[in-house]
Parts: C-alpha cells; sequence; structure tokens
C-alpha cells in the first residue's frame, strides 16, 4: 500500500479531472414516469455519481409529478458504487487522470485507492512524455518557420533593385536567422534525449506492473 503523502501527491497530479459531478446528470420527463429506481441508482454508484444525484433526479422528475423512491434508489446506488469502487475500474480512471471524490465505502476505499494512485502515476509519466514532444513540435515548427524566412531573404537578394544598404540589412538578417535556427536545433537535440529518458521510464515501469 503506498504512504499517504505519495498517496495525496499522486492524486494532485490529476491534469485532465474526469468530471462526475451529479449536477451534470438529468432524467427526461418519460424516464421519470417509467423510472425503475433501483437501477437509476445502479447507474449512478456504478458511474461514480455521488449519492447527492438523487436530488438532481428529484429535481427533474417534479415537472412531471414523479418523487423517486428514495429507498429503492439508495440501495441500488450502494450495488453501483461497490462494482464503481473495483480496483481495475480504479486503475482505468487514474490513467485517464481521474479526481477521487471520496465515494468508496471503507472496506473498497483502501483497494481503489492503491490502484487508483498507480493509475495516477502512469498518468503522470505518460502526461511528462507528451510535455517534451509538444514542445518538440513547437520548436519544429519555428524552426520551419525562420527557415522559410531565410529562403524568402535569399530570393530577396537574387533582385536587382536593392540598395547596398538594404542588401547589408537583409545579409545580417539572413544570419541572424542562421543562428535562430542553429539554437533551435540544439533545443531540439537536447529535447529528443529527454524524451527518449521519459519514454524508457514509462516502458519500465509498465513493464514492471
Amino acid at each position: 500500500m503506498l504512504p499517504p503523502m505519495r498517496r495525496y501527491t499522486l492524486i494532485s497530479l490529476a491534469m485532465c479531472v474526469v468530471l462526475l459531478a451529479a449536477g451534470c446528470v438529468s432524467m427526461t420527463p418519460e424516464e421519470c414516469l417509467h423510472a425503475d429506481w433501483r437501477a437509476v441508482g445502479y447507474e449512478d454508484g456504478a458511474a461514480g455519481r455521488g449519492a447527492a444525484t438523487l436530488g438532481d433526479h428529484r429535481e427533474a422528475c417534479a415537472e412531471v409529478g414523479v418523487t423517486p423512491d428514495f429507498n429503492a434508489y439508495q440501495a441500488g446506488w450502494r450495488e453501483g458504487v461497490r462494482r464503481f469502487c473495483h480496483p481495475a475500474n480504479a486503475y482505468r480512471l487514474g490513467r485517464g487522470g481521474y479526481t477521487y471524490t471520496g465515494i468508496c465505502p471503507a472496506d473498497l476505499e483502501p483497494g481503489f485507492l492503491d490502484a487508483l494512485d498507480e493509475g495516477l502515476f502512469v498518468y503522470g509519466l505518460e502526461a511528462a512524455v507528451d510535455e517534451v514532444a509538444r514542445e518538440i513540435g513547437r520548436v519544429d515548427y519555428a524552426i520551419a518557420e525562420n527557415e522559410e524566412d531565410i529562403v524568402a531573404a535569399e530570393d530577396r537578394l537574387e533582385e536587382g533593385d536593392l540598395s547596398d544598404e538594404e542588401r547589408r540589412g537583409l545579409r545580417q538578417h539572413v544570419r541572424s536567422l542562421a543562428r535562430e535556427v542553429g539554437r533551435l536545433e540544439a533545443d531540439r537535440r537536447a529535447l529528443l534525449v529527454e524524451l527518449r529518458v521519459r519514454v524508457a521510464r514509462l516502458q519500465d515501469h509498465l513493464g514492471g506492473i
């Protein structure tokens, strides 16, 4: 079992929150009129929605004069939550950057959090790889832009209507662009090394699971 400090540090790493808020859930009038409230509760629990979701259903169904069956809903919700709190589901959620909302019962929560931590750890490693890959993409774009500017300036130098001062300015501009390309290419080489390190770290971890 992971120590509490690592657990909550990993949970805080979640960069892409999976929103399972009850407020996002609603029922249509037709669903209200024909609801199996135990089944509704089970579906909400299995989706990781809090028990307070019933309040949203109550509000939605009031429009057609339907009052949810609280006991049936709660019974179904408790069953659904136990399915949601399975370690395999926790790992999958962690890989997606899920933020835990504390709905698992006490007997399932430790196993759920251990698996969630593992998923979040992998999520963090994958995010680190993606971050470097995106930076390489930005550098590549900058290199391409500078090289296009160099070509445009060199083409302009071939024209015969330039003054000596304009030619000197263009040549200086080409040299400046070339230096910038050189700097960017050095950055790119360093980023490729960092990318290989991060990919290897991810692969080593996944291989050890």
